[in-house]
């Protein structure tokens, strides 16, 4: 989440640096003293902005020369230090950001804009706990005004934790919070599309079209669905002829035409969603193993981890075929993702690299991207 900072610009850095001065004496009256008529905290946070913008634009080195020339005139301002954290963030040292977040907290333990930056970064670095102790605290805040985003941040949160019952709670609090939060209505709508409660998905669709007038080509994708899988394919294709008409160049528009949208985001959460009840539901199993040594022994089941792809088959006995196109799974990737990346159906990538729709892939997993020569052999 970007910081939210007031913009100055260059013209108005300017006059604050140059501006108006006045002098003043020391208390023997006679030694002249010059001041600044502005203060050392607006020129920080003049500072801060800029710093910020150079950040944005991907010049790190003037974001942090900026920044430091904030840290010289307002050493004791928290914004100076939640910069420092935002920067660190972007530029991938996470320990300085912690320690940055924690010198503005020490400053001001309830500033709130801090509080929630704080949160958004520690869900980042997946420590969901940590994260969600930051928020609440933000929302604790009498006088924070932003309490329906923190309330949705936390949700997305929790739904990157696969804890979809908290998300779900905690999205309710930020629409009673904003009841016309377009945003919040359109995660709830997939939140429930996920859970496969449709008609409840369909209720937030309408509230969603009632609460603004910037439709994505993501949110007609999802209406589509929504009223697919009621079996009412007449509103269905309405909403189809909507995507096509005005995301035309869209990914959706032409998953659209080229198979109905067989598999969209929402559908990966949905099974990501399914994957978790099963997991609650085998953990409160218990599981009789047997061996040589400890016959009749009764062990309690470990957690159920995620499957794993594997393309090798042990009892198959494959000629050498000639190196085909592939991908190495990163970070936050998902098969939905990588077909998205490379404009190839699910399907086929799910046929080459022999993985089922119930399974999952973990980073470090090569996907391949063309089929097998024996395929194209049978073609």
């Amino acid at each position: 989440m970007e910081l939210s900072l007031k913009k100055t610009g260059l013209l108005l850095m300017a006059f604050a640096l140059t501006g108006c001065v006045t002098q003043t004496y020391e208390n023997d009256k006679t030694t002249p003293v010059i001041k600044n008529e502005s203060s050392n905290n607006e020129i920080a946070m003049t500072r801060i902005s800029l710093g910020l913008g150079y950040l944005k634009m991907g010049n790190t080195t003037q974001a942090k020369l900026n920044l430091e020339k904030a840290k010289r005139f307002a050493p004791n301002l928290v914004q100076v230090y939640t910069a420092f954290a935002h920067y660190y963030d972007v530029v991938g040292e996470p320990e300085l950001a912690t320690q940055a977040f924690d010198k503005a907290l020490t400053l001001n333990a309830k500033d709130a804009d801090t509080l929630n930056n704080y949160g958004v970064f520690l869900c980042k670095q997946e420590k969901y706990d940590k994260a969600e102790k930051q928020f609440l605290k933000a929302i604790a805040v009498p006088a924070y005004l932003l309490v329906a985003k923190s309330y949705e941040n936390l949700a997305l949160c929790q739904l990157k934790a696969n804890n979809f019952d908290k998300a779900e709670h905690y999205l309710d609090k930020s629409i009673q919070h904003s009841p016309t939060s377009a945003s919040s209505l359109l995660q709830m709508m997939r939140l429930q599309y996920a859970k496969a409660n449709y008609e409840d998905a369909q209720v937030y669709l309408k509230r969603y079209e009632k609460s603004t007038r910037r439709f994505s080509s993501q949110a007609l994708a999802l209406a589509y669905k929504i009223y697919e899988k009621q079996n009412n394919q007449r509103i269905a294709k309405n909403y189809g002829a909507m995507l096509v008409k005005m995301f035309p160049n869209s990914f959706e528009a032409r998953q659209y035409l080229l198979n109905e949208l067989d598999v969209i985001e929402a559908d990966e959460l949905a099974k990501l969603y399914q994957s978790t009840q099963q997991t609650t539901v085998s953990t409160n199993k218990r599981v009789v193993k047997l061996s040589p040594s400890s016959s009749g022994q009764v062990e309690k089941s470990k957690p159920q981890q995620k499957a794993t792809v594997t393309n090798v088959k042990p009892t198959q006995t494959l000629k050498p075929e000639e190196p085909r196109a592939h991908h190495i799974v990163k970070a936050g990737e998902t098969l939905f993702s990588i077909s998205r990346t490379y404009n190839i159906q699910m399907k086929a990538i799910e046929r080459w690299n022999s993985i089922s729709r119930t399974g999952t892939i973990k980073v470090g997993d090569i996907i391949y991207l063309a089929a097998p020569s024996s395929e194209i052999n049978e073609q």
